[in-house]
Parts: structure tokens; C-alpha cells; sequence
């Protein structure tokens, strides 16, 4: 599961690029989202087979948005769904070469 995956997100705000880092020490998930002209670091997530959750807040200006990531790695390809009192985001990549 760990490795920084180029991702698209889909938000109220349009479609964004971006990326997000997994690193999964035994069960305990850390990493980063970059997007939005952002990033956001987080720990304390956690893995379980292919599937992860985490949570953070990302800043994007003046603006706060707090997300909670639950999703899945199968091989290469990452998909996850982002909760946040703005919305619901979709996000889909593929592990960065």
C-alpha cells in the first residue's frame, strides 16, 4: 500500500489533480494529500488488508476543509471517497512510476 499515487479528485469545486503518499507501518498510516495548491499531512490513519482511512484538514487559502478518506489499493490503483462539510469527493489514481 505504500507509495505516493497521482490522483484526480472530484469536488464541488470541479476536478482536481494532485497527489496522495501512503506509508503503512504495520497497520498505522501516514502520509500526505497534495492538491489545491495544498498539502495536508496526517498520521494516526489506519490500514487493513488493501483498505485505509485517515483524516486531516487540508487549507486552501483562508478556507479549512476537513476531510475524512476511507478507500482501497488493488495493485496500482487507489480509490477513495473524501468526507467533508463541503461535499463528498471521489478520488481515483494510479502509483506514481
Amino acid at each position: 500500500m505504500s507509495g505516493t499515487y497521482n490522483v484526480t479528485l472530484h469536488t464541488p469545486m470541479g476536478v482536481q489533480k494532485g497527489t496522495v503518499t501512503l506509508v503503512d507501518d504495520h497497520g498505522t498510516l501516514s502520509g500526505s494529500i497534495r492538491a489545491m495548491g495544498s498539502t495536508s499531512f496526517f498520521r494516526n490513519g489506519k490500514a487493513l488488508g488493501n483498505s485505509f482511512e485517515f483524516s486531516g484538514i487540508l487549507s486552501i487559502g483562508f478556507f479549512q476543509l476537513r476531510y475524512r478518506a476511507k478507500g482501497t489499493v488493488e495493485g496500482d490503483i487507489i480509490k477513495a471517497v473524501a468526507t467533508t462539510d463541503s461535499g463528498t469527493f471521489q478520488i481515483n489514481g494510479t502509483r506514481a512510476a
